[in-house]
């Protein structure tokens, strides 16, 4: 993978852009949009949760941004300074003075949930019995997939992901790069987020081009609900 190029980031954020957020100790992204930009601090749209809550972490937390256009993806670390109303509900986080550049493909993630057949590989390298879940998102690299669960970082796992348009049947074995614990409406759910260990450049053209098919409607749609 190719170290990601430094660049100013005056040069790259603007008023107006879509953008992604994440907490550090979570797997997930949520949409949102640069409303302002001033010397020491930025102002972005309001994030809304899976739950269609708002979502409001403690001052001083660092948090993920990222911001896509039509040729490379941009990502930053901040720290969420207050929320505020601004016409809009909004959060206040710090200006970076650089952000990372990198190329499309594997480093671009979209939350969907689909469903997806599961083979974790044991100890002894033997295929377990199936077991059907959804994914949680997805990229050109890797999948994320909840699980009830948690699995080793670093084992292997089969999935097997259907009707991706263009290619049909998707069945790649994949390397378990994190496990995260995650609590859905009180109970304990496991985000187990892979790496495809091989993937053909046709196929992963064909799964980036769907990915940001599903990239551009969320952001439209997320926008529109804040």
């Amino acid at each position: 993978m190719k170290r990601a190029e430094i660049v100013k980031a005056d040069k790259v954020l603007k008023f107006g852009q879509r953008a992604q957020v994440s907490l550090m100790d979570d797997t997930r992204f949520y949409n949102s949009r640069i409303e302002d930009i001033k010397d020491n601090y930025m102002v972005l749209a309001m994030p809304i949760d899976d739950k269609h809550r708002p979502l409001i972490p403690e001052p001083g937390t660092n948090v993920i941004c990222k911001v896509i256009d039509e040729r490379c993806f941009y990502i930053f670390r901040a720290v969420f300074m207050d929320k505020g109303i601004e016409n809009i509900p909004v959060w206040y986080i710090s200006r970076p003075a650089e952000v990372e550049k990198a190329q499309h493909r594997e480093f671009v993630r979209v939350k969907t949930s689909q469903p997806v057949v599961v083979r974790p590989v044991n100890a002894e390298g033997a295929l377990e019995p199936m077991e059907i879940t959804y994914t949680v998102d997805i990229s050109g690299g890797g999948i994320c997939i909840a699980f009830k669960r948690p699995l080793p970082v670093d084992s292997k796992v089969a999935i097997e992901l259907d009707d991706i348009p263009n290619i049909g049947l998707l069945q790649l074995m994949c390397r378990v790069a994190r496990c995260a614990e995650i609590d859905v409406n009180g109970e304990k759910v496991y985000h187990i987020g892979t790496e495809f260990l091989s993937i053909d450049r046709n196929t992963q053209n064909r799964l980036v081009k769907f990915i940001f098919d599903l990239q551009r409607r969320g952001l439209a749609k997320g926008i529109e609900k804040v």
